[in-house]
Protein backbone atom coordinates (compact mmCIF):
# COMPACT_ATOMS: atom_id res chain seq x y z
CA UNK A 1 0.00 0.00 0.00
CA UNK A 2 1.42 3.38 -0.67
CA UNK A 3 0.00 5.98 1.34
CA UNK A 4 -0.90 9.34 -1.04
CA UNK A 5 -2.07 11.80 1.78
CA UNK A 6 -3.08 11.71 5.49
CA UNK A 7 -6.14 13.52 6.23
CA UNK A 8 -6.90 14.18 10.49
CA UNK A 9 -10.98 14.40 10.85
CA UNK A 10 -11.49 16.56 13.99
CA UNK A 11 -15.05 16.71 15.61
CA UNK A 12 -16.44 20.44 16.26
CA UNK A 13 -19.16 21.58 17.22
CA UNK A 14 -19.14 25.34 15.77
CA UNK A 15 -17.09 25.30 12.70
CA UNK A 16 -17.08 29.00 12.48
CA UNK A 17 -14.96 29.55 15.99
CA UNK A 18 -13.26 26.76 15.63
CA UNK A 19 -12.02 28.22 11.80
CA UNK A 20 -11.29 31.25 14.00
CA UNK A 21 -9.45 29.05 16.27
CA UNK A 22 -7.00 26.92 14.07
CA UNK A 23 -7.02 29.89 11.80
CA UNK A 24 -5.33 32.09 14.43
CA UNK A 25 -3.20 29.16 15.65
CA UNK A 26 -1.84 28.12 12.14
CA UNK A 27 -1.62 31.90 11.07
CA UNK A 28 -4.56 31.26 8.15
CA UNK A 29 -7.18 33.83 7.34
CA UNK A 30 -9.41 31.10 6.02
CA UNK A 31 -9.15 27.52 5.47
CA UNK A 32 -7.68 25.89 2.50
CA UNK A 33 -10.85 23.84 1.48
CA UNK A 34 -14.00 23.99 2.31
CA UNK A 35 -15.26 20.95 0.38
CA UNK A 36 -19.16 20.92 1.51
CA UNK A 37 -21.14 22.19 4.05
CA UNK A 38 -19.97 21.85 7.28
CA UNK A 39 -16.63 20.50 6.67
CA UNK A 40 -13.41 22.63 6.80
CA UNK A 41 -9.78 21.28 6.13
CA UNK A 42 -6.51 22.99 6.45
CA UNK A 43 -3.12 21.79 4.46
CA UNK A 44 -0.22 22.06 7.23
CA UNK A 45 3.36 20.02 7.19
CA UNK A 46 2.19 17.79 4.46
CA UNK A 47 -1.05 16.06 6.37
CA UNK A 48 -4.28 17.56 6.41
CA UNK A 49 -6.32 18.92 9.54
CA UNK A 50 -10.07 18.44 8.25
CA UNK A 51 -13.05 19.86 10.58
CA UNK A 52 -16.02 18.17 10.84
CA UNK A 53 -19.02 20.07 11.98
CA UNK A 54 -20.76 17.66 15.10
CA UNK A 55 -22.94 18.62 17.81
CA UNK A 56 -21.82 15.69 19.93
CA UNK A 57 -18.43 17.08 19.25
CA UNK A 58 -17.25 17.20 22.99
CA UNK A 59 -18.23 13.77 23.72
CA UNK A 60 -15.52 12.42 21.91
CA UNK A 61 -12.16 14.88 21.74
CA UNK A 62 -9.30 14.10 19.50
CA UNK A 63 -5.36 13.97 19.77
CA UNK A 64 -3.34 16.12 17.59
CA UNK A 65 0.55 16.47 17.87
CA UNK A 66 2.84 18.53 16.16
CA UNK A 67 6.29 18.77 15.77
CA UNK A 68 8.03 22.10 15.11
CA UNK A 69 11.43 23.95 15.77
CA UNK A 70 10.87 25.74 18.73
CA UNK A 71 8.14 24.54 20.92
CA UNK A 72 9.25 27.54 23.22
CA UNK A 73 8.42 30.45 20.87
CA UNK A 74 5.47 28.60 19.70
CA UNK A 75 3.82 28.21 23.35
CA UNK A 76 4.50 32.30 23.70
CA UNK A 77 3.27 33.00 20.06
CA UNK A 78 -0.36 30.56 21.13
CA UNK A 79 -0.72 32.05 24.15
CA UNK A 80 -0.35 35.70 22.91
CA UNK A 81 -3.29 34.80 20.67
CA UNK A 82 -5.40 34.68 24.13
CA UNK A 83 -5.53 30.60 23.79
CA UNK A 84 -5.08 28.66 26.96
CA UNK A 85 -2.01 26.83 26.55
CA UNK A 86 -0.46 24.24 29.37
CA UNK A 87 3.31 24.40 30.58
CA UNK A 88 6.00 23.24 28.30
CA UNK A 89 6.75 20.08 29.89
CA UNK A 90 10.48 19.11 29.11
CA UNK A 91 11.99 15.39 29.36
CA UNK A 92 15.88 15.86 29.33
CA UNK A 93 17.31 13.89 26.13
CA UNK A 94 13.92 13.08 24.22
CA UNK A 95 11.44 16.15 24.18
CA UNK A 96 9.77 19.15 25.03
CA UNK A 97 5.93 20.14 24.09
CA UNK A 98 2.83 21.60 25.25
CA UNK A 99 -1.02 21.15 24.85
CA UNK A 100 -3.71 23.22 24.18
CA UNK A 101 -7.63 22.86 23.91
CA UNK A 102 -9.58 23.90 21.27
CA UNK A 103 -12.86 24.99 21.88
CA UNK A 104 -14.40 21.23 21.80
CA UNK A 105 -12.05 19.80 23.94
CA UNK A 106 -9.81 18.32 21.05
CA UNK A 107 -5.40 18.53 22.32
CA UNK A 108 -3.38 20.07 19.68
CA UNK A 109 0.00 19.07 21.41
CA UNK A 110 3.30 20.85 19.76
CA UNK A 111 6.39 19.28 19.81
CA UNK A 112 10.00 19.76 19.92
CA UNK A 113 12.20 16.67 19.70
CA UNK A 114 15.85 16.92 21.28
CA UNK A 115 18.44 17.28 18.84
CA UNK A 116 21.32 15.01 18.55
CA UNK A 117 23.52 16.72 21.85
CA UNK A 118 20.08 15.72 23.49
CA UNK A 119 18.66 19.45 23.46
CA UNK A 120 15.12 19.83 22.45
CA UNK A 121 13.70 23.45 21.74
CA UNK A 122 16.11 24.63 18.89
CA UNK A 123 18.97 23.94 21.19
CA UNK A 124 18.34 25.12 24.58
CA UNK A 125 18.96 23.03 27.33
CA UNK A 126 15.93 20.85 29.21
CA UNK A 127 15.47 19.77 32.53
CA UNK A 128 13.95 16.31 33.15
CA UNK A 129 10.62 16.81 33.96
CA UNK A 130 10.87 20.47 34.44
CA UNK A 131 7.85 22.59 33.76
CA UNK A 132 8.67 26.14 31.90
Amino acid sequence: MDITSVTVGLPVTDLEASCLWYGAVFERVEPDLEPTEGVAEYEVGGIWIQLLEDPDADDNPVIVRFGVDDVVAQHARIAALGIDVGPVECVDGAVDWFDARDPDGNVLSLYSLADESGRGSGGRDSDAGRSV
